[in-house]
């Protein structure tokens, strides 16, 4: 199970890089406006499954003429997603305590490639994530924003060492892709 994991991990660097790369930097631009983006995704999403739990009902409903728990269901995921819209700032507020624990994990995980490699310079480089990434749990309501973009800062900079990293295990002959 781990060796699939870490397969997987590897294989997809480049993807997840870009998207580190393309999130961190639109962070970094505009914090507020991709706050108020990510709200509109998460709200639209329950609203699109709501709907689509309301049509798939009546579609039972016309052929064995009640309604089911679909409707409810379908309702409820609704009013969810308003609800979202309406407290999307007060959930906003945990996220850099999430992310926080996001970047400690990659900068774990980093960190254990670093010390396998034995790069001094990637070594203080995870420990820097790793740092960055404390910094954001334990004090993650102070300045919300400024934290948001230090995250993006520090998402593009993972995104960016993803992309090293893919190049150099490509130049050593260590290309997951090939090796299936």
């Amino acid at each position: 199970m781990f060796k699939n994991f870490k397969e997987n991990f590897r294989r997809h660097a480049l993807l997840r890089a870009v998207i580190f790369i393309l999130i961190g930097a639109a962070i970094i631009i505009n914090p507020e406006g991709f706050l108020r983006f990510i709200g509109y995704i998460i709200a639209g999403y329950l609203a699109l499954l709501g709907i689509i739990k309301i049509y798939q009902d009546h579609k039972i409903k016309q052929q064995i003429g009640t309604y089911g728990m679909g409707l409810a269901g379908g309702i409820i995921l609704i009013l969810l997603a308003a609800v979202f819209l309406y407290f999307a700032p007060n959930i906003f507020s945990i996220l850099p305590f999430l992310l926080g624990l996001a970047i400690i994990i990659n900068g774990l995980m980093q960190l254990i490639v670093a010390l396998n490699m034995k790069s001094t310079g990637w070594i203080i480089f995870c420990i820097l994530l790793i740092i960055g990434g404390a910094v954001l749990v334990f004090d993650p309501f102070k300045s919300t924003l400024v934290l948001f973009q230090t995250f993006g800062v520090i998402l593009a900079c993972i995104g960016i060492s993803e992309v090293v990293d893919h190049f150099q295990n490509r130049a050593n002959g260590n290309n997951p892709s090939t090796s299936r």
